[in-house]
């Protein structure tokens, strides 16, 4: 997360560096290019997930970090926007590192530590977002933006090979019987009364948190004073979200323990939709921090809580394709949520976009109240 955190802020002047004009036009490329990742990861995180169930869940993690780093690298090489544009679809194709490392750290460890290692990856990626974009900006301004592509196609090849030596997966291949194909396998998810409804849950929480990205930076700038460090405000309202996801991520295991996954996911989603409705309405800075800072403390539960549910009503054998199937859901949210974020601040406001996004968070709460069901212990 890191890797990938270094190149997507500066994506607009990169656009800009390779001839992309005038403004408008790197508006409505960086669009495209953010979205046809989450389109192609999309459509090929299933596919991904029922081979990582009939090979290993290890050597997808290797296929993620090592291509992922062998194209991101390569990135600093484009010419024109065309170039990019195809490299990027192919970063959707290969990628879904967040899938691989949660269907292999789901198989291995043991149910009882399941809450706590899904919290303690979702810390890694939360810090990873918030860490990213700062020591991205030190390592563009040494090197220049195309060379953070290669310092971040480096990592993640390096990331590959520790974990190519250091975790160690216990695999059985199937038995020779049948085994349900891919499209077999796909629809079962699709009709699933169990895990259909955790797609739908981790597509909203996916579109909740990516709607305000669009908007973010110009609306800090609005409730800004004139001499304020925008810039500056801008990474905090990124990062203390960030930072206190992280954090809550570490602890929420604790309190599963004590009420149980679904209950907590009800808590964790009015709570953050208390937080996100007076965003519309805040005087300054310091105000839309602490609730950017809130907001963090119930996001950083609601991923790992819904995943944990996840690997806990799928049968070991499948959780691979289980997992390609909520990847797709959150990259679906990923690409709809800022061109919909977008959409709302054009045509009514910047403040509509935080009411929409509390109101998304009600009715998943609803949703989960419903339609979600935990396991038995």
């Amino acid at each position: 997360m890191l890797a990938f955190g270094f190149v997507l802020p500066f994506l607009p002047l990169y656009l800009k560096e390779i001839g992309v004009h005038p403004d408008s036009a790197v508006v409505f490329w960086s669009g495209a290019l953010v979205t046809s990742t989450g389109i192609s990861l999309a459509i090929f995180s299933p596919i991904w997930g029922a081979l990582a169930d009939r090979h290993g869940r290890k050597v997808m993690v290797l296929r993620s970090m090592l291509v992922g780093g062998l194209i991101i690298a390569l990135m600093g090489l484009v010419q024109n926007v065309e170039q990019f544009l195809v490299l990027r679809i192919l970063q959707g194709v290969f990628t879904g590192t967040i899938a691989a490392a949660t269907a292999l750290v789901a198989t291995i460890v043991p149910r009882v530590r399941l809450a706590a290692s899904m919290g303690q990856l979702q810390t890694s990626v939360y810090v990873g977002i918030a860490a990213g974009p700062v020591l991205g900006g030190l390592i563009a301004q040494a090197v220049g933006i195309r060379g953070t592509f290669f310092v971040a196609g480096a990592m993640l090849a390096v990331s590959g090979l520790l974990v190519w030596q250091f975790v160690h997966e216990h695999y059985t291949p199937p038995s020779t019987a049948r085994r349900p194909g891919f499209f077999e396998t796909f629809g079962r998810g699709l009709r699933s009364r169990t895990l259909m409804p955790l797609m739908v849950t981790l597509f909203l929480v996916q579109l909740s948190t990516a709607i305000v990205f669009p908007i973010l930076p110009l609306y800090v700038e609005r409730i800004s004073s004139a001499t304020d460090p925008v810039k500056l405000y801008a990474g905090l309202a990124f990062g203390a979200t960030a930072v206190f996801a992280a954090l809550a991520a570490v602890f929420y295991s604790r309190l599963v323990d004590r009420s149980g996954y679904r209950r907590i996911l009800i808590f964790a989603c009015f709570g953050a939709a208390v937080f996100f409705l007076p965003q519309a309405f805040v005087q300054n800075i310091a105000q839309f921090l602490l609730l950017r800072s809130g907001v963090g403390i119930f996001f950083g539960v609601l991923i790992p809580a819904t995943n944990a549910i996840v690997g806990l009503s799928t049968p070991m054998e499948l959780r691979g394709s289980a997992y390609g199937l909520t990847s797709s859901a959150t990259a679906v949210g990923n690409a709809i949520g800022p061109l919909l974020g977008s959409t709302l601040a054009a045509n009514f406001g910047y403040a509509s976009v935080f009411i929409a996004t509390a109101g998304v968070l009600t009715v998943l709460g609803l949703w989960v109240i419903g339609l979600v069901r935990e396991p038995a212990s």
